[in-house]
């Protein structure tokens, strides 16, 4: 390569139809049914790489009982902001007066996001309310459909129930 007009790279013409030449072979030559099979398999592969996750991924249903719905007030005392769901844990206090425990199911950070949520929505300390539906194995584990943040804002959690 030539060094142009005010250091710029020129090319040498020659060079580049030659360099042209060899890619239009590759392409159009014997070669081309080759990379048309390349071409091929790996859009094959992108899209079982796209199904996979989908396929891995498990239902409301199979954990949670939508017959069964709790409302949970307490403190929080972590919040995970993380893929594929999101968690909150809080304390909460029981009718005889024993602080319990539970963790609450949100959906993923983008499906979070788009609601308006951001990392720092929850922090340790605040009390929240949420709307949600209890593990079926009975565990203080549920799903949350809302969430009354520290704010007062009445936020939609992104349950996996929402997509049925």
């Amino acid at each position: 390569m030539a060094q142009g007009p005010r250091g710029s790279v020129s090319l040498n013409p020659e060079l580049f139809r030659a360099r042209a030449c060899v890619l239009a072979w590759l392409v159009t030559g014997q070669f081309g049914e080759i990379w048309r099979w390349v071409v091929r398999i790996g859009v094959l592969v992108l899209l079982v790489g796209c199904v996979l996750p989908v396929a891995a991924h498990h239902s409301f249903a199979a954990e949670f009982d939508d017959k069964q719905p709790v409302k949970l007030d307490g403190t929080v005392v972590k919040f995970d902001f993380m893929n594929p769901h999101s968690w909150i844990y809080l304390d909460v206090k029981n009718p005889d007066g024993a602080m319990v425990r539970w963790s609450v199911e949100t959906g993923s950070t983008n499906a979070l996001f788009r609601r308006g949520w951001r990392k720092e929505s929850l922090r340790a300390g605040d009390h929240i309310s949420v709307d949600a539906f209890r593990a079926k194995d009975g565990s203080n584990t549920a799903n949350a459909s809302t969430v009354k943040l520290p704010d007062g804002r009445q936020v939609s959690a992104a349950s996996s129930r929402d997509s049925k």
